[in-house]
């Protein structure tokens, strides 16, 4: 069962609700059953990785359907590969993916065939910036020794054109503005945060206060403001960019460790998964306090959060149940207990839609097993 939490500022995020036929797992049509499209969702497609499978499962969120799962072997890469965010063209046309384990990023075509990859030591998060022809990434969070710098990738060709020094230790949270072409980065090891000009030069802020370790970054529609997950304070931060000097605006508590978060494309709203408390938080971006909190069953350490062009539902990938427990090791010492999960015998994975206006979950989808960073293309 779904319980809700509201906070005072519920009411802007009470938008119509986007047509799907139901089906949670208290019944009604199953995962697969045809529902009416909303236009805006029309050719989209919404891709998962699933960690622990060395798979991607392609979605069509107009009505749920699983349309591929893309195995990474039959591509050339091992089983070991650990799919872990992906970020898509804009225009549906082609897809990206960090391969954790295989130390690569890779693009995919609209038919879901290998279209170029580059080699990068453990990359981790994605940013996309279609107007300049590039993707950025970031390290992974589980590289104890990453790189102080991020990948800088020409989308067309695939060719790494360089591994620009942010000098942050274990550079994670990323995001790139494609009105300014500034491109943010944030590592786990202290609170500076990295502006990155479109002709890399690289300015750091320093936000005062205890270590955040910034997990993720998303920017408003407008580039102006933007909001970062952080995993050792609990708390989503809302930040003034607008002259590229992030500012702390406000900051609201939420339900420990929070992943990747998504920036409503209507403004009005940030959603992210809080990973350690099977929810999904709301947080009202007009003074960034918590607007909603949603349990359901379905959120089993929920990943990935995703938001529909027209605001109106929130798409929350979820790793998927552990079967047995693993020993910990210092990368999960020093996360928290976090990772000790990662490699752990699990359950598969789920996808999960939320209605915006009911918080409630609408539809369950099963996908592969430590279901991770979603990216959505093909709305435009």
């Amino acid at each position: 069962m779904t319980a809700r939490y509201r906070g005072a500022a519920i009411a802007a995020l009470l938008f119509p609700a986007l047509a799907l036929a139901a089906a949670c797992a208290s019944g009604g049509p199953q995962p697969g059953d045809a529902a009416p499209a909303h236009t805006a969702l029309s050719g989209a497609r919404l891709y998962v990785p699933n960690q622990s499978d060395a798979t991607v499962s392609v979605v069509e969120p107009a009505t749920g359907r699983v349309l591929a799962t893309v195995d990474l072997r039959a591509a050339g890469f091992t089983a070991d590969a650990k799919p872990h965010a992906v970020v898509a063209e804009p225009d549906g046309s082609a897809w990206y993916v960090s391969l954790i384990g295989d130390n690569a990023v890779a693009k995919f075509d609209r038919e879901n065939r290998l279209a170029g990859k580059v080699q990068m030591e453990t990359p981790g998060m994605l940013a996309i910036d279609p107007v300049r022809d590039r993707v950025y990434a970031s390290r992974s969070m589980g590289a104890v020794n990453a790189p102080a710098s991020i990948g800088v990738i020409r989308r067309s060709d695939m060719t790494l054109l360089d591994e620009l020094d942010v000098i942050l230790p274990r550079p994670h949270a990323i995001a790139a503005d494609t009105v300014t072409g500034r491109v943010y980065v944030a590592g786990l090891g202290d609170n500076r945060i990295a502006t990155i000009t479109p002709d890399e030069h690289v300015t750091l802020t320093t936000l005062e206060g205890p270590l955040n370790a910034y997990v993720t970054f998303a920017l408003s529609p407008d580039g102006r403001t933007m909001a970062a997950s952080t995993q050792l304070t609990a708390r989503l931060l809302g930040l003034d960019v607008s002259t590229g000097t992030p500012t702390l605006l406000g900051s609201a508590s939420v339900l420990p460790f929070g992943y990747q978060i998504a920036y409503a494309p209507d403004g009005r709203s940030v959603w992210l998964g809080d990973q350690r408390s099977g929810a999904v938080t709301a947080v009202s971006t007009s003074d960034w306090t918590v607007s909603a909190v949603i349990r359901d069953s379905a959120f089993s350490e929920p990943h990935g959060v995703v938001i529909s062009p027209d605001s109106r539902t929130i798409y929350v990938s979820s790793h998927g149940p552990q079967t047995a427990a693993v020993p910990t090791t210092p990368v999960d010492t020093m996360h928290h207990g976090m990772h000790a999960g990662m490699n752990a015998p699990r359950a598969g994975g789920t996808l999960a839609f939320v209605d915006a206006r009911t918080d409630k979950v609408t539809r369950v989808i099963p996908v592969g097993r430590y279901a991770a960073g979603m990216g959505l293309g093909g709305t435009r």
